[in-house]
């Protein structure tokens, strides 16, 4: 590991001795109403040839150019503009589109943020091929990735995860899982590229976006006015060899004076791929996507759109599971309409949205390569889900320093789905059984949970450079069962609805000064059971081979959040850093229970073992992210973070479950004309820190390196390379599952790909 060390060393020590004397212009981008910062911004020259830079979290940006030259700003929210530099310290005013009430989070700006982070989705810099939109979080700050297979991979933030994280798509859409193993989470139903940028509040600081008891994730798709007037059309490629990874995806969009049309459609085929061991993972998939867009602007300040996304799954592979998926069909639409000056000093957004989602898992049934027990056991499940939703916000700003959001949404989840297995052999003697023995479960048992809520958010500017926020939500969420288990109803009795009243909170506070900023923000966000956690029995679900088993009076949990954020800049060095504590009240796991009974270990043999109950229970999380970016040459730009997570359940007297360890990341990126060049490390500690009761074990440390070039050799073509995994290093994340039902792997962690060699072509006009 000291070698690997001395390479970032030693490329550090490089960069200063190449330190340019050259003339650079050093300027900011701020918004021409608010005056405040816009981070994100893009300058490049008209043509695209000569040298770019992103404005930083201050709006900052440096560049080497010529006096006189003239520069494009663009910005997926803001209109682009073209002016001409004149000085070594331009400020560079930009102003929002006409429409940007779907744009639901306006980034960086105090009257309108709590604590959150942005992360842009430059396509063309990140050459890799992205399973799903998932490995769009593997560079964010504070992220982890939880792995079962290549398709069933899921973000967590902290020592949030699964329903603690409110995953939405341009602020209000979303879609559910059918699978209890979550073999199709919410990030694995929209095509990755679509996803412009990523934004992130970090805990339950905003009531805006649904019941929040954790992380908000809203991913912002691009829209056809983000391109601009015109016709405008894209084709692209790439191709991975560790596991012979093929992406095609097109997309034509036109945008007219009142109209606006999109089409867009991707092809995904991966392959089995191998480790830095040598061990080949079952990992392949093939997924067709396609998306239609459409935007009807009737006059300024109205528009009227509607987005169709639509996924096929095939022959999807699930290594950390006993079963794999022949079908996941899934498609999500998107009504809405966006009014400014609907009322005077007030702005009306309506959006409704509807999901559907068609699973089957099965360890044999339409399998090319059948699981290791079939046929022995024929195990089938077809399940769906079903949700729909929408949200009503009415926008009032009746000053220039007061800012007003009122809102009503609603989210409906339907599940259900039966599991049926026949077993032709005893899995324990070997036995043939006949007849076979038939058995059917039902999954989601015809469960339901309609949550409905009211909300109201205030930004107020209190002085120069101070802000105020807060927001108060109520909510009622109804859940029932059509058809409860008889397993269920003999252990709570007559299984009633059940309905939820719940408040939440927040109140942040912001103060910027000239090169410094710091924030404080006090949450109180609550979650009301989900439908596995209220509903499951007896089905396998977790990374273990335990059943589980749903708890209908589960109490919602809470989460009391503290955040203290502190940004500074001293010339072209920034330097970051975020602090979090969190109390869990209620907090909702599954506990051991042996006085419920011991089963078998589901589709796979083995000794029978005490299932799982989710219980409420009391815990905390605690930790920290910094963050430093410097500019070493004009063309050279360093940067590093650093994350720390600790989490305990005090009721087990243990860590929680699948926390991450303390990680960081460090990067050094060139740009120069025409080329780029990126090398980037991430550094895992050991986790020593796991939870006993869930069979976790101790996770050794890795650090890896990956390497990126690009070309652009005209302002239509991008052309960009890159090794992956660059030393082959074997190693596993902490959130991996294990091998099942794999027959000599079983039980084995699932490792990441050894050494890539990844190509990216795009064409665009």
């Amino acid at each position: 590991m000291q070698n690997k060390f001395i390479i970032i060393i030693f490329l550090l020590a490089t960069a200063f001795s190449l330190r340019a004397q050259n003339m650079e212009v050093s300027g900011t981008v701020r918004d021409a109403e608010s005056h405040l910062p816009v981070p994100g911004a893009r300058i490049t020259d008209p043509d695209l040839l000569g040298r770019q830079a992103v404005t930083d979290i201050d709006g900052f940006f440096r560049l080497k150019i010529n006096r006189g030259d003239s520069v494009r700003i663009t910005h997926p929210d803001y209109i682009t503009k073209v002016v001409r530099i004149t000085s070594a310290h331009p400020v560079i005013e930009i102003r929002h589109k006409a429409v940007m009430l779907h744009q639901v989070i306006v980034t960086a700006d105090p009257l309108r943020d709590a604590v959150h982070s942005v992360s842009i989705n430059d396509r063309a810099k990140q050459i890799s091929q992205p399973r799903n939109v998932a490995d769009l979080f593997a560079d964010v700050p504070g992220f982890s990735i939880q792995k079962r297979s290549n398709t069933s991979m899921e973000p967590s933030l902290y020592a949030f995860k699964y329903e603690q994280m409110n995953v939405r798509y341009d602020g209000s859409s979303k879609v559910v899982n059918a699978c209890p193993n979550r073999m199709d989470p919410a990030t694995a139903h929209i095509i990755p590229e679509d996803v412009s940028k990523i934004e992130v509040i970090k805990g339950p600081f905003s009531v805006r976006f649904g019941q929040s008891f954790g992380a908000t994730v809203n991913m912002v798709t691009r829209k056809p006015r983000d391109y601009g007037p015109g016709f405008h059309g894209a084709i692209e490629g790439g191709y991975e060899t560790n596991g012979q990874n093929r992406v095609v995806r097109s997309e034509l969009v036109n945008v007219t004076g009142k109209w606006a049309y999109g089409v867009e459609g991707e092809y995904r085929k991966f392959g089995d791929y191998t480790d830095g061991s040598g061990v080949v993972t079952p990992a392949g998939f093939t997924t067709l996507s396609y998306s239609l867009k459409a935007g009807y602007m009737p006059r300024k300040g109205r528009h009227f759109y509607a987005h169709w996304h639509q996924k096929f799954g095939r022959d999807i592979k699930h290594a950390g599971l006993p079963m794999d998926s022949p079908v996941d069909d899934s498609y999500l639409i998107n009504l809405g309409y966006d009014a400014k000056e609907f009322l005077p000093k007030t702005d009306l957004s309506i959006k409704t949205y509807a999901s559907y989602v068609d699973h089957l898992m099965t360890n044999g049934y339409r399998l090319k390569e059948p699981r290791p027990n079939y046929p022995g056991i024929d195990a089938r499940t077809p399940v769906y889900s079903r949700t729909f939703g929408g949200k009503v916000e009415l926008t009032r700003r009746p000053d220039k320093n007061t800012l007003w959001y009122f809102g009503s949404d609603a989210d409906i989840i339907q599940r259900d789905g039966n599991k049926t297995v026949i077993v032709n052999v005893n899995p324990n003697t070997g036995q043939p059984i006949n007849p076979p023995v038939v058995k059917h479960f039902s999954v989601w048992q015809g469960a339901q949970i309609n949550d409905f809520g009211l909300y109201a958010e205030r930004h107020q500017k209190l002085s120069n450079g101070l802000y105020l926020s807060g927001g108060l939500r109520a909510d009622a969420v109804y859940s029932f069962a059509r058809h409860p288990d008889p397993g269920l109803v003999q252990i709570y009795g007559d299984i009633k609805p059940v309905t939820h009243f719940t408040l939440s909170g927040n109140i942040a506070l912001k103060y910027r000064h000239s090169d410094w900023q710091w924030e404080a923000a006090l949450g109180r966000g609550t979650r009301t059971p989900s439908m596995l956690e209220r509903y499951i029995y007896r089905f396998t679900v977790g990374e273990d081979a335990r059943q589980y088993i749903g708890n209908p009076y589960l109490k919602p949990e809470t989460n009391n959040q503290l955040q203290l954020g502190l940004r500074k800049r001293w010339n072209n060095l920034q330097a970051g850093a975020d602090l979090f504590a969190s109390y869990f009240q209620n907090y909702i796991t599954a506990v051991i229970n042996p006085s419920l009974g011991s089963g078998g270990g589901g589709c796979t043999a083995g000794p029978p073992m005490a299932p799982r109950q989710f219980q409420n229970v009391e815990a905390y999380q605690y930790g920290f992210t910094a963050l430093l970016a410097t500019y070493l040459t004009p063309e050279l730009r360093f940067h590093a973070d650093f994350s720390l997570t600790k989490a305990y359940n005090l009721s087990l007297d243990e860590p929680l479950a699948q926390v991450a360890p303390a990680t960081g990341h460090v990067g050094l990126k060139y740009q120069r004309g025409k080329y780029w060049f990126d090398l980037r490390s991430e550094l895992v500690a050991a986790q020593n820190d796991f939870s006993p009761s869930f069979g976790e074990t101790a996770t050794p440390g890795h650090v890896t390196y990956d390497f990126r070039a690009g070309w652009q050799p005209n302002k239509h073509l991008s052309v960009g390379a890159a090794v992956l995994n660059l030393t082959d290093a074997a190693y596993y994340n902490h959130l991996n599952f294990a091998f099942r039902n794999n027959g000599t792997l079983n039980g084995r962690r699932i490792y990441e790909p050894g050494r890539n060699f990844s190509f990216y072509l795009k064409y665009h006009f």
